[in-house]
């Protein structure tokens, strides 16, 4: 496994415990440490008094006479000075002059550097740790130095002591702690638990919203967010269901059609009406495939469908050029005046959708434009937006009609091409794909103008 790579707990009551447990561990060992560090310089204090009450105490037995010192202490305050079964206990007196009066002579005295009294120092004895003090009294013949020293295996072990019941202590306040977190979080995660549930329980078809009553202010956004994919979901399986409806309506006449005339032509013996069924035959599948074409870009131009088209950049211009060839061919064999006014026009979509959407408004202009007539194409850019124009000189369409020719399927009454219904459905769905708008309206001199403008690019 690299090294790089972290592993985490995988449920959440997991990471929340870990996490946890090593901010207490942390807060815990500081604990420790304060701990010691207290018990330490507690029991220090404590030991140095009782240190600097022996000394003082030994300073009331040095004795002078004769311009003399001596060292005074009776054998049962010897006894008591050493009966601590713990510690041993040490002491020496030394006069002005330097004079050793009493006590173990060899107890370190370059051990403390202060010039206080009592002053304290630490040091090594006999092979063990000492603590030890050193108290000047003054005398009639000058300064006496009384130093005094104890091992510290009694204020160690009650500093081991102090520490290990904090420890106690603290273990069981953690584990209380981590108790109560657990059950808390448990109980804290139940909508979450509860949530799973309910979605477990569903058939896969059930795209109904998450109640959102109950739910913390911490988990909401999360039920939020499924709720607006359950919509977006159960927008495009109606959808699906409706184009699945709308398309098999639609093809079953046609294919009703075909299969009728397939059939009285299969019956004819003269061979020139046997050629005309097969005319009509041709131009029925000519007409079936066109409009299975149709549905089918319908279908990948709605936008749970062109979700998985990939954007570019590149000029509108360019792709009305590379098309001219088509329109024109169409335009001359139905003898209408097919023009192109087109300037560089930069823009960032998905490049064949708006090829479709291109070839959807040209092809229904010159459906509905009858011979003689006139279609122009322009694009251009206008206030940094990239737009589309077509414009015919056909029949129009009435102030009433305008918003449902953009329906499937829909034909404006009386009409006199013979289009399926599903052009100006497929310009809207791409353009409402690309975020762009659609402007219909009516030249000066008649007809129909349809306007697609682009979103700037960026």
């Amino acid at each position: 496994m690299p090294l790089s790579r972290r592993v985490y707990p995988s449920s959440l009551h997991g990471r929340l415990l870990a996490l946890l447990l090593a901010a207490l561990g942390a807060l815990l060992a500081f604990n420790l440490y304060s701990d010691f560090n207290g018990a330490a310089e507690y029991t220090q204090e404590a030991f140095d008094q009782a240190l600097a009450d022996t000394a003082v105490a030994l300073a009331a037995h040095v004795r002078s006479q004769q311009r003399k010192l001596y060292f005074d202490l009776p054998p049962e305050a010897a006894l008591t000075l050493r009966s601590n079964q713990l510690d041993d206990m040490y002491y020496l007196v030394r006069g002005p002059d330097g004079t050793v009066l009493a006590g173990n002579q060899d107890l370190p005295s370059s051990a403390y550097v202060s010039d206080r009294s009592p002053s304290f120092f630490d040091g090594r004895y006999r092979g063990e740790s000492v603590r030890g003090v050193v108290y000047r009294t003054p005398s009639s013949l000058g300064e006496v130095a009384i130093r005094v020293a104890q091992t510290t295996r009694r204020r160690d072990e009650l500093t081991r002591r102090f520490v290990r019941q904090d420890l106690l202590q603290d273990l069981l306040l953690v584990l209380a702690t981590l108790g109560i977190v657990f059950v808390g979080v448990r109980f804290g995660l139940r909508p979450l638990v509860q949530l799973s549930t309910d979605l477990e329980q569903r058939s896969p078809g059930d795209l109904r919203a998450l109640q959102e009553a109950g739910v913390p202010s911490e988990v909401r956004p999360l039920v939020q967010a499924l709720n607006r994919q359950l919509k977006l979901l159960r927008s495009a399986s109606e959808a699906q269901q409706n184009f699945l409806a709308n398309a098999a309506h639609q093809l079953r006449t046609p294919l009703a059609g075909l299969q009728t005339l397939l059939e009285v032509t299969a019956q004819e013996q003269d061979p020139q009406r046997l050629r005309d069924g097969l005319s009509r035959l041709l131009e029925g599948v000519r007409r079936t495939a066109h409009l299975a074409n149709q549905l089918l870009t319908l279908a990948r131009a709605q936008p749970p469908a062109n979700l998985t088209h990939g954007t570019q950049s590149f000029d509108l211009s360019s792709v009305m050029a590379d098309s001219a060839s088509f329109y024109f061919d169409q335009a001359l064999a139905n003898n209408i005046d097919l023009g192109f006014e087109t300037a560089p026009a930069p823009m960032r979509a998905s490049k064949w959708l708006i090829r479709e959407l291109a070839a959807n408004l040209i092809e229904n202009a010159l459906l509905y434009t009858p011979p003689g007539g006139r279609v122009t194409v322009r694009c251009g850019v206008n206030e940094q937006r990239p737009f589309l124009e077509v414009e015919d000189s056909g029949p129009g369409i009435a102030h009433a009609e305008r918003e449902r020719v953009f329906e499937r399927f829909y034909r404006v009454p009386n009409s006199a091409g013979d289009g399926s219904g599903l052009g100006l459905a497929i310009v809207k769905e791409i353009a409402r794909a690309h975020a762009a708008t659609i402007a219909l309206t009516e030249p000066e001199t008649g007809g129909t103008r349809f306007t697609v403008t682009f979103q700037a690019p960026s």
